[in-house]
């Protein structure tokens, strides 16, 4: 998936693997939706991602609250 998000005051366009939440059962406790992976993330057609590597779990949580909830 992409989705564009602005993190410090900088738009940058991020493509990422969201994992669906998973019902519990009686033999699986399931798991929560989530932002699974962080694929690559721009700016302006230049690839930040390993600039803002550091920074994925803040990333994520900006994409899953934007995209996801």
């Amino acid at each position: 998936m992409t989705t564009t998000i602005t993190f410090r005051g900088i738009e940058f366009d991020v493509d990422y693997y969201f994992q669906p939440g998973e019902k519990a059962t009686y033999e699986y406790p399931g798991c929560p939706p989530c932002v699974e992976e962080i694929n690559q993330i721009t700016h302006n057609g230049t690839d930040f991602t390993e600039f803002l590597e550091e920074h994925e779990d803040e990333i994520a949580e900006i994409i899953y609250e934007q995209e996801h909830i």
